[in-house]
């Protein structure tokens, strides 16, 4: 169980509707539209694909880009400047690592993308402690923030792994 979700991996066509269509994952705290292999089969039981990270740090990426342009506060733009850096790179560095040259290569990506999902939560925080987002703008998106960094913690754990074993 994963945030609330049970998690189990699927094919390529949602096999609840049996269609490559798009659905809806939705909590009282998230809501994400989700590409074809992600259904909700009953209240707590969803598919998952492979490409789960790219998937919720792209989410992150669109939420961050709408939070930074609602933010209307005078003097505040490198502060929304730093945040909309970091929280778009994180799904950008998670992107390019699928495409990396060597495994260490795809390890540095990843733990890149770690620690731009960490700075994104410094300036999450920072902008919720002074007055530019509410609680509830700063909880849903910190909490996407958090599954990201949990995911590349384990990611990159599992490919140091690897390629420890080879060795």
């Amino acid at each position: 169980m994963r945030n609330g979700y049970h998690i189990i991996q699927t094919q390529s066509d949602c096999i609840s509707c049996r269609a490559s269509a798009r659905h809806i994952i939705s909590r009282s705290d998230i809501s994400l539209t989700i590409p074809d292999a992600f259904c909700i089969l009953t209240a707590e039981v969803i598919h998952v694909e492979e490409n789960k990270l790219v998937d919720l740090s792209f989410a992150l990426a669109k939420s961050v880009v709408m939070l930074a342009d609602s933010i209307n506060a005078p003097k505040s733009s490198y502060m929304i400047d730093q945040f909309a850096r970091a929280g778009t790179s994180v799904g950008a560095n998670i992107h390019e690592a699928q495409y990396a040259h060597s495994k260490a290569d795809f390890i540095a990506k990843l733990e890149i993308a770690l620690k731009e999902a960490n700075e994104t939560s410094y300036w999450l925080r920072l902008l919720k402690e002074t007055g530019r987002i509410s609680e509830e703008e700063h909880q849903a998106a910190e909490k996407l923030c958090g599954s990201i960094r949990r995911l590349l913690i384990a990611s990159c754990a599992t490919a140091k792994a690897n390629i420890n074993n080879k060795h």
